[in-house]
């Protein structure tokens, strides 16, 4: 899976960084990818849920 590739990634990372530089740029990616995402869902939350009940409505034959 995509997110243990990067947790892996991340923790292999730490361990071999020295310094602090790394840590930092590994959370300010982290705190990124996470706004990103949730800027996404908020975006696609009504297609999500309008496409979500079509499918309820066709699979329950209404």
């Amino acid at each position: 899976m995509l997110l243990d590739k990067i947790w892996n990634r991340l923790l292999t990372r730490l361990l071999q960084e020295e310094r602090g530089d790394g840590i930092v740029s590994w959370v300010v990616l982290a705190v990124g990818l996470a706004a990103a995402a949730a800027a996404v869902i908020a975006l696609l939350r009504p297609a999500i849920t309008t496409a979500a009940q079509s499918i309820v409505n066709m699979i329950s034959g209404g």
